[in-house]
């Protein structure tokens, strides 16, 4: 029989995620994964009517993935993931091990969070760079990879997206306390000490596409629902800055100072920080 990993989200789920969900004889939700489950695991129950419905935990998926392939062995499964399950998750292993243990496996395509916050930002879609996560204090690390990569982008020009971590409660970090460590990581490298003064946009895809745009400073203050991500602009090409000014509505005053801010050769920084990373 087959597994099925099935991406949906609230506000975007296609039919073929629909058929797919109400055909399986068992559905497991990724319930870790997902901030503000609630609604999207009502929307599954309803979905499958009378098929049973298991909500997991990431020790179910990420342990004992071997008894939920297993599963799969003699009933049809279908695993659902936010947005879309191959991009930002770990659950390539799950196809994988399938694979192994000759079950046929299949994708069903979701909205990723990731396509909406880029697409939804009016920035240029090939102007990004690498998409970053800011680690929350349960993982007990020091994220100097990701400033290190945040200076890489801007390095070479390109406009940056940072996902906050979810705890395996399906908890974001906070959007003050995300911005708080990349700007204490900074302050702590001794880099860029205008960098708080730089354009930072948050970015809620929901029922109502919230969006805020301030200096990185500014937005620790800045509370919306989850989910939520960050964007950290480069340079603006005049048809970006005009959708910044005329579709999100952020004040001239901030994309001025952004530009300011960003007439700063970056890659500079990059020998400083190889230098200082490689003593640690």
């Amino acid at each position: 029989m087959p597994l099925y990993l099935v991406g949906i989200n609230y506000e975007y789920i296609t039919q073929r995620a629909i058929n797919y969900i109400k055909s399986s004889d068992i559905i497991i939700v990724d319930k870790y994964t997902m901030p503000n489950s609630d609604k999207i695991i009502s929307l599954v129950i309803d979905i499958a009517k009378d098929k049973k419905v298991i909500l997991a935990e990431r020790n179910m998926l990420e342990d004992n993935s071997s008894e939920v392939i297993d599963i799969a062995k003699d009933k049809k499964v279908s695993i659902v993931v936010i947005g879309d399950p191959l991009i930002g998750t770990t659950h390539a292993s799950l196809l994988i091990e399938a694979k192994k243990k000759k079950i046929e496996a299949d994708i069903i395509n979701g909205i990723s969070g990731i396509c909406l916050a880029k697409s939804l930002s009016g920035l240029q879609y090939y102007k990004f760079g690498k998409t970053l996560t800011i680690p929350g204090p349960w993982r007990n690390v020091k994220a100097y990879s990701l400033i290190y990569n945040l200076y890489s982008n801007l390095c070479i020009n390109a406009h940056t997206l940072l996902l906050f971590d979810i705890n395996d409660q399906g908890k974001l970090l906070s959007i003050e306390q995300g911005i708080k460590t990349v700007l204490e990581l900074n302050k702590e490298l001794k880099l860029y000490e205008k960098l708080e003064k730089m354009l930072g946009i948050i970015i809620h895809a929901g029922e109502k596409n919230v969006f805020v745009g301030d200096s990185l400073y500014m937005l620790q203050n800045v509370e919306i629902d989850e989910p939520y991500s960050l964007i950290i602009p480069t340079s603006l090409h005049y048809e970006e800055e005009n959708y910044l000014k005329y579709v999100l509505n952020i004040n001239d005053n901030a994309i001025i100072e952004h530009k300011n801010s960003i007439k700063v050769d970056f890659c500079k920084y990059m020998l400083q920080l190889k230098t200082y990373l490689n003593t640690l």
